[in-house]
């Protein structure tokens, strides 16, 4: 789709160019022409350059040659959460801003804004099946699958069957009033896992707390 609209933009450019040599030509004395694919090469003309930004968006840059970078979502916005500590986010009613991870990037959780009704409660139930998200970095609304925001803030899924799973925490404010790392998000499945950690935790401190007595 996108070199389809890329091909008609040089058509048009093509024929633009073509008009004005003609007619340059035709005023000129020397009946020599304008070199046309000089004109049309190595000049952009501004009603063009309008026409892509608004065709394609800030700069100018056309959505199939976005950000690549981890950690940036394609429009190059930095989502990391050690950038975000302090950073004004809109969060939309219902929303909750939870923190990303992806084994490509280990050391770092992305922010994101997902719709609470698709996230679990405390005991890995009740969420909706489906997505629903925003990109926190660029703005733009709207995604209604996970697989599709995934490639939005370049987040490298790992093979699974429930891909949200990669949500891994929701995201409070400290008493320094900064974006930090809450409660871990309790997906089905991941609640026993869990409950067995504390349950070995706990056992261990008993365990420590007999040969202390002894």
């Amino acid at each position: 789709m996108g070199n389809s609209y890329a091909g008609q933009l040089k058509s048009a450019r093509f024929e633009e160019a073509l008009h004005n040599s003609i007619k340059a030509s035709l005023r000129s004395s020397s009946g020599d022409p304008q070199p046309i694919f000089t004109q049309l090469y190595l000049e952009e003309p501004l009603s063009c350059r309008a026409s892509c930004k608004r065709d394609f968006g800030l700069n100018g840059t056309p959505p199939w040659g976005g950000c690549l970078l981890l950690s940036f979502c394609q429009a190059g916005k930095d989502l990391r959460l050690v950038s975000m500590l302090t950073e004004p986010i809109e969060v939309p009613a219902g929303f909750e801003l939870v923190g990303a991870k992806s084994p490509s990037i280990p050391e770092h959780i992305l922010v994101c804004a997902v719709d609470r009704r698709f996230l679990p409660d405390e005991n890995g139930k009740n969420a909706l099946l489906g997505f629903s998200g925003n990109c926190v970095g660029c703005g733009e609304k709207g995604f209604r699958y996970f697989t599709e925001f995934s490639n939005h803030i370049n987040l490298k899924l790992a093979t699974q069957p429930k891909k949200q799973k990669h949500l891994k925490y929701y995201l409070v404010k400290n008493c320094q009033d900064a974006l930090c790392k809450g409660p871990l998000i309790c997906w089905k499945g991941e609640i026993f896992i869990i409950l067995e950690r504390r349950i070995l935790s706990s056992h261990s401190q008993w365990v420590r707390s007999l040969h202390t007595l002894n």
